[in-house]
């Protein structure tokens, strides 16, 4: 009997660790969980294996000051040309395709956690910001892009005399 309370307690802590681990990504990592859609062209679509996960997170962070807006977006394994980018409505909507890479050697996929195919990434943003004045870089998987906050939108310290 004392056996089989120790392992019920195990389990038990087991699960509760695991159910806290899962509140905490889902909380704090919510809105990274990123849809992966196989591409519409056949041949990319192909190279693609059916046991590549279809979900992946993009996590970005959001920085503000009194005049902009940084965000930046950990996208590895994509070149400037596959983003898209736009704002509409003050949501910031980061769009591409990651595409899989086959290795040239033989043999077989043990693990595959990375996710391939078209996504799309939106990030609300709490001020309008002026889009003809972004600026956006790509740097070892991170994708920066800096966005003006309108002059009306812009925080001012307010001294008192």
């Amino acid at each position: 009997m004392l056996k089989m309370n120790h392992l019920t307690n195990g389990l038990s802590r087991t699960w509760e660790t695991l159910s806290q681990g899962w509140n905490h990504l889902i909380n704090n990592a919510g809105n990274a969980l990123t849809q992966f859609i196989s591409s519409d062209d056949k041949e990319k679509a192909d190279k693609v294996p059916a046991s590549s996960p279809r979900w992946g997170l993009m996590s970005a962070d959001v920085y503000d000051d009194a005049d902009k807006v940084i965000v930046k977006l950990e996208v590895p394994g994509l070149a400037n040309e596959d983003f898209d980018i736009n704002i509409v409505d003050n949501i910031l909507t980061i769009s591409g395709e990651k595409q899989f890479q086959q290795e040239k050697t033989e043999g077989n996929y043990r693990i595959l956690e990375c996710a391939y195919g078209r996504f799309s990434r939106s990030i609300p943003l709490e001020y309008e910001v002026d889009a003809d004045a972004a600026k956006a870089s790509y740097d070892r998987g991170i994708l920066k892009i800096e966005l003006h906050k309108k002059p009306h939108q812009r925080r001012r310290k307010i001294e008192i005399k």
